[in-house]
């Protein structure tokens, strides 16, 4: 199948888009901007920089078949095992337990099983956009005083949205709220599919390049930005 550069296009944005965060990310760690990490501009940022990530890998997943989404999903949860390995020796004051990898994995894995039973047709898009803003918020303890839940979080079940107090990771991203983010992806990509968007490939140009790269940039791009900025900074 040939490049879709449109899609290529926005994931080049959103990967430019995560550079510079991660750059003010680093600055801030070694020159701490007053209140820079409450503010509403950063929250929005970071928000919209991880649902993009969510969003084009599900609408990217219908031009896979079921098995393929789920070795897709195999291979992106060992990428996030070995970063969280990485962190742990390398750089254990920005250590990743549960990063976008491990949450996009999962996500594919399960996407791609409901994809062998089930068409998740647009009408689906608003329900798991409704249920991501439902429960965005549950990872950060707004079920502890419901017993059964609190016991999750005692428990540390921060892979699935329910971590304990003590859990510390400086990426994180659990099955709830961001399956249904990926799901919501799934359902546009579908409807995307079959309304032929997927053959109007676009013109190639150097954002699209750059979003074809992304997982390269992705991995690579805090090896350079940290010792940088910690050369100059610290």
């Amino acid at each position: 199948m040939k490049r879709i550069y449109n899609l290529d296009k926005i994931r080049g944005l959103t990967i430019i888009s995560m550079v510079l965060f991660h750059l003010m990310y680093n600055i801030n760690f070694y020159r701490r901007i007053t209140r820079y990490d409450d503010t509403i501009l950063n929250r929005i940022w970071q928000l919209s920089i991880a649902l993009s990530f969510f969003l084009i890998s599900g609408i990217t997943s219908n031009l896979l078949k079921a098995e393929e989404n789920i070795k897709r999903g195999i291979l992106t949860s060992f990428i996030g095992l070995g970063i969280s390995f990485i962190t742990y020796f390398f750089a254990r004051d920005q250590l990743i337990i549960w990063g976008v990898m491990n949450g996009l994995g999962l996500s594919m894995i399960i996407g791609g099983m409901i994809q062998k039973r089930f068409n998740l047709h647009l009408v689906f898009n608003p329900i798991f956009l409704f249920l991501f803003t439902l429960t965005y918020n549950i990872p950060r303890f707004i079920l502890d005083n419901i017993k059964i839940f609190d016991h999750m979080y005692s428990n540390n079940f921060f892979i699935l949205g329910f971590p304990s107090r003590d859990f510390i990771s400086a990426d994180y991203f659990p099955i709830i709220p961001w399956i249904f983010a990926y799901l919501a992806g799934v359902s546009l990509g579908n409807h995307l599919k079959t309304n032929n968007f997927y053959y109007r490939q676009g013109k190639d140009n150097t954002l699209a390049m750059i979003g074809r790269h992304s997982m390269a940039i992705y991995l690579t791009h805090q090896i350079i930005l940290y010792p940088l900025v910690s050369f100059f900074l610290n």
